[in-house]
């Protein structure tokens, strides 16, 4: 028999985290290891048991949970898995800023008076637990510098085969960029990165728990120079504009450039990378793009052969920079990607190619 994944509670509430120790230890593969009211005390216990996955609160006193994952990060890399009472507004925030830190996902909280939802929350949880605890992490010494919030851009050569118009006349262009776990923190980079004369059409698909699409349009909108919005019904593509697929739907576009939702049980994973980046390459053609950032599993690697096909650029995020190399390698293997290329050269060439002229007054 293997090992128990070995967990550590963190949350303020002694009632919460013996809740998730209970839903937890259901599981006979899971232990709770430690337990932990405060972001100091959370530090120092992952240096005392090195435990696999940890579960944190974004509020707690002491130390919140962006900086407790700042710290845990730069010192002791452990896969963490955020939990969030609120799905949007301050608190969803804080979750979103601990992703940026580190952390894998976020998932919400369970509540103490819906015990319907509870068993069904309880098999998620211990799923994505499983899931993330395989994740080997990686050292973020920014804990350890403790630098100013900010995007840095570092600029390289244009590359030679950047090729096409800059934009196709009477259309504009569209990029559909696509991520799952360690993605939110990559497309808020690319996002306050590019100018606002972008002049292709954005399309975000980011696979993420039920409930937080709203919450992450709005962390992404704050660094953003383009507007970002969740995607709905009969919303049209324009250049310059940011939709962001809404969890639990898959994004289609309809032949008039406006937004289709679909929740038809075609896949496993909703929303499907797949499915936006095969439908904006069969309506845009020459003039869709497809970026696949980090993410676990293979959800876009058909869809970006579909744009390399129809003559589209497609990049893929490199290794080196992955949280999980899993979309990216798939993609590589089945031979969409055209560039492989780590965050701030893939900013680099969406600007290249997609950027309009600034106006000469």
């Amino acid at each position: 028999m293997t090992n128990p994944l070995r967990v550590l509670v963190v949350d303020d509430s002694a009632l919460m985290r013996r809740l998730l120790r209970q839903m937890l230890e259901s599981d006979p593969t899971i232990r709770v290891v430690g337990e932990a009211g405060d972001g100091k005390t959370a530090i120092a216990l992952t240096a005392e048991l090195r435990p696999d996955l940890i579960t944190l609160d974004v509020r707690m006193p002491v130390l919140d949970g962006v900086e407790t994952t700042r710290q845990i990060m730069a010192y002791h890399p452990t896969p963490i898995l955020v939990l969030s009472a609120a799905v949007s507004g301050k608190d969803a925030n804080i979750a979103f800023e601990a992703l940026a830190a580190g952390a894998l996902e976020v998932m919400e909280k369970p509540s103490l008076t819906d015990a319907d939802s509870l068993d069904h929350l309880r098999r998620t949880l211990i799923r994505r637990i499983k899931l993330l605890a395989r994740v080997k992490v990686v050292t973020h010494l920014r804990g350890r510098r403790h630098p100013p919030s900010e995007v840095r851009t570092t600029l390289i050569d244009t590359p030679h085969h950047v090729r096409g118009p800059r934009i196709a006349p009477g259309q504009f262009p569209v990029v559909v960029i696509g991520a799952s776990t360690g993605g939110p923190k990559v497309i808020r980079q690319l996002l306050a990165g590019l100018p606002n004369t972008f002049a292709a059409a954005v399309i975000v698909v980011q696979h993420i728990a039920q409930g937080f699409g709203e919450g992450m349009a709005e962390w992404l909108a704050e660094t953003s120079t383009l507007p970002v919005e969740l995607a709905r019904n009969g919303l049209a593509l324009q250049p310059g504009r940011v939709l962001l697929a809404p969890d639990q739907s898959d994004l289609l576009i309809k032949s008039d450039g406006t937004v289709r939702l679909s929740m038809s049980p075609l896949l496993l994973q909703r929303p499907s990378i797949d499915i936006t980046m095969t439908a904006v390459a069969e309506l845009y053609g020459v003039h869709s793009a497809g970026v696949l950032l980090t993410g676990m599993g293979r959800d876009g690697a058909v869809g970006m052969r579909a744009i390399r096909r129809v003559g589209g650029l497609t990049i893929a995020q490199d290794e080196a920079s992955c949280t999980i190399f899993g979309m990216p390698r798939a993609a590589i293997e089945l031979g969409a990607a055209e560039l492989v290329l780590p965050p701030d050269q893939i900013l680099m060439i969406l600007r290249e190619r997609f950027s309009a002229p600034k106006r000469v007054l």
